[in-house]
């Protein structure tokens, strides 16, 4: 008698940022193996494990990894991890000020990410209204390795200036005004356009994206000085 096929168990879980309902099972350990060998790569490598994993634990119809914001990425791999090993992680850290190493144990599921319900898509820029989409996997893959939505946020080398255009023509819905609505453009076009804005409007697109969501979730704790201590994670390597 041939041996008897595992069924694995189903979990449903809403994104955070696109509000799309997923359906996925655990990782199985041939999977777990791919993402250890692309946690110790580059993380252009790790982000193809984590997509080459989700492709396959995914069960949700037409699912394109790439279609997700990196939010949404990282809360549906960190629930996929919790249902997959265990909920409860460990973590140690090391105290700046006093040097004693500080334990925790974190429950992913009490994890959740920072969102402004008052943060809207469309902003004023110059007379016109400008309505952007948050950049997904495929967009920042476009735009390459040295530019990501957390670089809006700070200071722009000049070897960045370009792939800074091209992310936000990549996130461009669309430009209208009383008048008239311009949907209908090349992602050259969209460059030349952002390329015309003010600085006082691109100061606003900075804090657009500043305030884009975010997985964030902060450990307190007291050291052994008596001082009060916070450590912040954010993003996907800061919860394993």
């Amino acid at each position: 008698m041939a041996l008897p096929k595992i069924t694995q168990p189903e979990f449903e879980i809403t994104l955070p940022v696109i509000g799309k309902k997923v359906k996925f099972r655990p990782f199985l350990v041939n999977e777990e193996k791919v993402l250890l060998v692309g946690k110790e790569g580059s993380p252009a490598e790790q982000m193809n494990a984590m997509i080459q994993i989700l492709k396959s634990v995914v069960l949700t119809k037409n699912f394109n990894p790439r279609d997700l914001t990196t939010v949404d990425m990282e809360y549906l791999f960190m629930h996929l991890r919790a249902k997959s090993i265990n909920n409860i992680v460990k973590l140690r850290y090391k105290d700046t000020e006093d040097e004693s190493i500080q334990d925790f144990e974190l429950d992913l599921n009490e994890v959740q990410p920072n969102i402004d319900p008052d943060r809207s898509n469309t902003l004023e820029l110059d007379g016109y209204k400008v309505e952007l989409k948050e950049p997904t996997i495929a967009i920042l893959e476009k735009v390459g390795d040295n530019l990501d939505a957390e670089t809006m946020q700070g200071d722009i080398s000049p070897e960045q200036v370009q792939g800074v255009f091209t992310l936000l023509a990549h996130c461009l819905v669309k430009v209208y005004d009383d008048k008239e609505v311009y949907d209908d453009f090349t992602i050259d076009e969209a460059i030349d356009f952002f390329k015309q804005i003010s600085v006082t409007s691109f100061e606003l697109i900075q804090n657009h994206f500043d305030s884009a969501p975010k997985l964030e979730h902060t450990l307190e704790y007291t050291n052994n000085k008596g001082t009060k201590r916070s450590i912040k994670l954010s993003g996907i390597q800061d919860f394993f």
